[in-house]
């Protein structure tokens, strides 16, 4: 393999391609941790969905209370 005059012996070929398929496999678990990342983000964001509806229910039902007392 040359490229511009540049002659690689077997073993930077080695290391290259050694190099390359780590490179691939990091490549697949970043993809893998994007995907599980985007599962937590939904759950956190449920989560506060449910706090917020929860803090809004128990706000008005104070100010119900009060109201009658």
């Amino acid at each position: 393999m040359s490229d511009s005059g540049l002659n690689l012996d077997a073993s930077q070929e080695i290391k290259i391609t050694v190099m390359q398929l780590k490179i691939e496999r990091l490549e697949e678990k970043q993809a893998d941790l994007r995907e599980r990342l985007k599962v937590v983000e939904k759950w956190v964001i449920g989560a506060a969905a449910v706090i917020a509806a929860a803090t809004t229910v128990i706000g008005f039902a104070t100010n119900i209370s009060k109201a009658y007392l």
